[in-house]
């Protein structure tokens, strides 16, 4: 199997599954949540470079539980901040998938090589355009969402994200590993799959709360 054929495959059975799972807000998703969390820390962990202390390295570790517990409570504090949880989760797959086809068939400039060689502004431009799809969307079919909110939203999508992505990427340089590990086929570890969704949802957590 081709690493585009086990990213088809567990994108296939995984998307739909997560996203059923954030619609009904069961003992499911928390779970799902709280197994998603423990094993991303657990790559975290064991990615840490020997000339790295505990101490910086750690830092981490309360990144991601601060990440996941922000996604976590966007889905429960109301009915637009639930509305919020499944347009990002939805979102930053859209924004992937967008980036990684445009960017396999188009990308000629890299946009942060010495991070991560892969990332082309063909990429990010094609991530910007899954992002408009998807807010747009969402406002047309699933709930009203202001001029504001729909720039913040896309922005979130395509630059945050961005940066969620990086930061990962940059933390696998330190630790000289490819992937955060291979649970997931062709889609790395858990950590590679939540890189930019952490971020994301730290940044709109605290914007619904001072909205």
């Amino acid at each position: 199997m081709t690493s585009l054929q086990s990213r088809i495959l567990v994108a296939a059975i995984g998307f739909p599954t997560v996203v059923f799972l954030i619609i009904q807000n069961n003992l499911l998703l928390q779970s799902l949540l709280a197994v998603a969390t423990l094993l991303a820390v657990k790559e975290y962990i064991q990615m840490r470079p020997e000339n790295i202390t505990w101490f910086i390295w750690g830092w981490g570790v309360l990144y991601i539980i601060s990440g996941m517990g922000s996604f976590y409570f966007l889905r429960q504090i109301d009915e637009n901040g639930s509305a919020f949880a499944l347009l990002l989760f939805v979102g930053v797959s859209i924004n992937d998938t967008f980036s990684y086809f445009i960017g396999k068939a188009f990308g000629r400039n890299k946009l942060a090589k010495n991070i991560s060689p892969n990332k082309t502004y063909e990429g990010l431009f094609g991530g910007l355009l899954g992002s408009i799809i998807i807010v747009d969307f969402f406002d047309v079919m699933i709930f009203d969402i202001i001029l504001r909110e729909k720039i913040f939203l896309i922005l979130v999508l395509n630059i945050v994200g961005l940066f969620g992505d990086l930061l990962e990427s940059y933390l696998k340089r330190i630790a000289k590993v490819k992937d955060s590990s291979s649970l997931l086929l062709g889609h790395g570890g858990m950590l590679d799959r939540l890189d930019s969704l952490l971020l994301t949802s730290l940044v709109t957590f605290f914007y619904v709360l001072i909205r």
